[in-house]
């Protein structure tokens, strides 16, 4: 019988869709086509191997290492969709505290337990880029949703980005 030391990991890891994870064989192609194995080595199929035996605590880094590029996942024999587990385990690192948030994130982690953002900025102040702008507020039956994202909105440096789509869509009628 296997143990998992923490149940609401093991809840987790299956919500995100890690009943998948029954699929891998150890095959390791996830890892050598990994483009971070360019730069340093980054064991992809350990990871998954430890998910699989229910093991949660993960001190190095490497969980949050990925960048869900998904060479991984096109290459994999059984279509294991590596980043949904990444995603995961991500998860259960932040939730169940069965491991190390890096130092350069865990800030931005706080804020979006906290506030829903990676900046910590108010909700309230999500759409002051687009006061000026005239863009509708999203009400049932709107087909398009503009929907940028945190740093473009709350980021003066960068949200020209965000009014330039709205200008954009607004010259090819989209309301």
């Amino acid at each position: 019988m296997v143990v998992t030391p923490f149940k609401e990991a093991a809840d987790i890891i299956k919500e995100e869709g890690g009943d998948i994870l029954k699929l891998c064989y150890q095959c390791g192609m996830c890892t050598a086509v990994c483009p971070w194995n360019l730069v340093r080595s980054f064991i992809v199929r350990r990871l998954i191997h430890q998910a699989q035996l229910g093991l949660t605590d993960f001190e190095d880094e490497d969980v949050w290492t990925c960048v869900a590029c998904r060479f991984c996942v096109q290459q994999c024999p059984r279509g294991v969709e590596i980043p949904d587990i990444m995603r995961a385990l991500r998860r259960v690192i932040v939730e169940v505290g069965a491991g190390k948030v890096p130092d350069s994130l865990r800030l931005a982690v706080k804020n979006i337990a906290g506030v829903g953002n990676p900046l910590g900025e108010p909700s309230e102040k999500r759409t002051d880029w687009a006061k000026d702008l005239g863009v509708k507020t999203f009400t049932k039956g709107t087909e398009i949703l503009y929907f940028p994202c945190c740093y473009q909105v709350y980021d003066p440096s960068i949200q020209r980005v965000a009014r330039a789509t709205v200008d954009v869509l607004k010259k090819v009628d989209v309301d």
